[in-house]
């Protein structure tokens, strides 16, 4: 009987134990980046965003929430007129929608990465994502990057005659890397 209230006591120390507290880290952009890779009349077509933040947070070695941005009026693609139409308001409309925002709701495991899965919101328009990613370096350098595709036309980016797939592509590759830092 002494052990068993020895047993029963030790578990609820346990159950009653702090959980060791989430460390957050700040995307750190200038040692990052953001890009994007659509077809263009057949082509492939890269560019980026220069402007990007946000909080990756950790619980242990597990990532436990994920929130970054990025800014559409920071386009690069080393064309300027192309850079003003895809900040207008045919493709990102950046004056009324300065950010598109990703926001964690559950991280799971699949395979040899982790998948955050959450709303993705761009243009105003807010669906569910599931955006795979890796996580290296450790606690001390970590450094999160991954890839995935979105289609344009379900977030109204290409409207008018940029709604036909003929000449600009529907499927978008997004890969990012970024280190990060303790907040």
């Amino acid at each position: 009987m002494a052990a068993a209230c020895r047993a029963l006591t030790l578990l609820l120390a346990l159950a009653c134990a702090p959980e060791a507290a989430a460390q957050c880290y700040a995307v750190d952009a200038a040692h990052g980046s953001v890009t994007f890779l659509v077809d263009q009349a057949g082509a492939p077509f890269k560019g980026a965003f220069r402007r990007f933040g946000g909080t990756l947070c950790l619980q242990g070695d597990a990532v436990t929430r994920i929130d970054v941005w990025l800014e559409p009026a920071s386009t690069d693609t080393g064309l300027p007129e192309l850079d003003a139409a895809l900040k207008g308001g045919e493709f990102f409309a950046a004056d009324q929608y300065p950010r598109v925002s990703f926001k964690s709701a559950s991280i799971d495991m699949q395979r040899d990465r982790e998948v955050a899965r959450g709303v993705l919101e761009i243009k105003g328009t807010r669906r569910e994502a599931a955006i795979p990613f890796r996580l290296q370096g450790g606690a001390a350098k970590p450094v999160v990057s991954g890839s995935f595709d979105l289609n344009r036309l379900d977030y109204g980016i290409g409207t008018g005659e940029w709604s036909n797939t003929k000449w600009l592509g529907g499927e978008v590759t997004v890969d990012f890397r970024a280190a990060l830092s303790p907040e």
